[in-house]
């Protein structure tokens, strides 16, 4: 839907709202002769438009309602004739009828955007899931994508180290999702995607049972992953010109994966640098155990690719 469209829609809401307030408040004052309970009606436009247009414009629908009346009750006696005195509890009843009407558009409100927020959290993990898969599936004229040799590299690196089966594919994982776009902005959203699952029916999606499996199962996975995803975007794309790194504070895996992602690096260009070291052979990679990369890893990838 275009923005246009929708503020136009919005508009047209809050109007036919207004209408129908100013009109329920004319019909109850020369119909009723103004009674106090007639006044939960105000709560059904005040909850719809909490659900539809959010707190903000929910809370000044609810404060119209409570000017509108308070006008009412002042100008009643001249425009309507209509004669009454208000108690210490009817005073008490319009005030408490004001707070949680007012209140009530708050929460109502809050909750909607909240939910809206999380669907389209949701939609955009589904479409991220969808694009992850396809690079499965992205097999052009020279081979394997670039993720893919990554994660290929990695997977084998991980079993020469003697990983379990479900680290070697959580490490594969991994591997695939690190050529993502804006990789920072992406990690928070897989925790929360899989949170957000376990909590939530997906009845609400048109998806088939087949699907919201598969989703779900994708989902779990990109929560498993993360952690080891942020290490390695903290580790060796934010500090990637830090040579000398404290390796016992870095998981294995993002190792593995930031040694993959080089040597494909290496093996397109030629030639790479990190920090000050230049690396232009595979033996020069050599000069990074220890320090830039475990030992035990560094074997192993040579193990692989000799």
């Amino acid at each position: 839907m275009r923005p246009g469209k929708s503020y136009s829609s919005s508009q047209r809401f809050e109007t036919i709202i207004a209408i129908i307030i100013v009109l329920a408040i004319v019909a109850t004052g020369i119909l009723v002769h103004y009674k106090f309970y007639l006044l939960n009606f105000f709560f059904l436009p005040v909850i719809f438009s909490g659900y539809y247009l959010g707190h903000k414009r929910a809370v000044l629908i609810a404060l119209s309602c409570v000017l509108l009346e308070a006008l009412y009750l002042i100008f009643s006696r001249q425009v309507f004739g209509v004669q009454f005195t208000l108690t210490r509890d009817d005073h008490i009843f319009l005030i408490s009828w004001a707070v949680f009407l007012v209140l009530t558009a708050w929460i109502v409100g809050i909750l909607s955007e909240k939910r809206e927020k999380e669907v389209y959290n949701l939609k955009r993990a589904y479409v991220g899931i969808l694009s992850i898969v396809l690079k499965y599936l992205e097999l052009g004229e020279e081979g394997k994508s670039r993720a893919e040799k990554v994660a290929d590299l990695a997977g084998k690196i991980a079993s020469v180290l003697e990983l379990n089966k479900a680290e070697v594919e959580n490490i594969k994982s991994a591997a695939l999702l690190s050529d993502i776009p804006e990789l920072q902005n992406c990690l928070p959203l897989f925790s929360r995607t899989a949170e957000y699952m376990e909590k939530e029916s997906l009845s609400h999606l048109e998806l088939s049972d087949r699907e919201k499996v598969m989703l779900k199962s994708a989902a779990l996975i990109l929560s498993e992953v993360q952690p080891l995803l942020q290490s390695y975007y903290v580790h060796y794309r934010q500090k990637a010109g830090e040579l000398e790194k404290s390796l016992s504070s870095i998981p294995v895996g993002a190792s593995i994966i930031a040694l993959a992602e080089l040597y494909v690096k290496f093996s397109a260009q030629g030639k790479v640098k990190v920090g000050p070291e230049e690396i232009a052979l595979l033996e020069d990679f050599r000069k990074l155990k220890g320090r830039y990369f475990p030992e035990a890893v560094l074997e192993a990838f040579f193990l692989v690719v000799y």
